[in-house]
């Protein structure tokens, strides 16, 4: 059995949040636009997963905020087959341009939102907070980045 590890600081947090999101955003700008509008292995186009990216930034800033306010961890209000459904829907209609726009406002809020919490809140109910951040930034954009190597389709 594993043994539980300390949380991040802020600090730490803050640098891995920036250096995973400048990997990603900077491989997302360098992919021309109509290949995010090809389909990824999983069904859903490059540009419905960079919708995906910014639904969870935002749910991730909502969550946040409501346990700094009540110092209890925030369940989500649906399920996530059901959140990330509604996130691929969402791109429908909209540029790639518009959508990695969205996804770079919604990184700001939650990078912005992250700034406010203490050390001590990140590792809080277990570190729940510090593990819904690297689920929905860092450790998202690594699990996504594969999704822009795929093989184009």
């Amino acid at each position: 059995m594993n043994e539980p590890t300390t949380p991040p600081t802020r600090d730490e947090t803050l640098r891995l949040m920036d250096a995973g999101w400048a990997g990603f955003h900077d491989r997302v700008s360098s992919t021309p636009s109509e290949q995010l509008e090809l389909h990824i292995g999983d069904g859903w186009t490059r540009k419905q997963m960079l919708a995906h990216i910014a639904t969870w930034h935002d749910l991730t800033v909502d969550r946040l905020a409501r346990f700094a306010g009540s110092g209890e961890p925030s369940e989500l209000a649906e399920g996530e087959d059901a959140i990330n459904a509604c996130a691929g829907r969402a791109a429908e209609g909209r540029t790639s341009g518009e959508i990695v726009l969205a996804m770079a406002d919604s990184f700001r809020r939650l990078r912005r939102e992250v700034s406010t919490l203490s050390d001590a809140q990140l590792a809080a109910h277990q570190g729940w907070a510090a593990s819904i951040i690297d689920g929905n930034s860092y450790g998202h954009y690594a699990e996504h980045l594969p999704d822009l190597e795929a093989r184009r389709r």
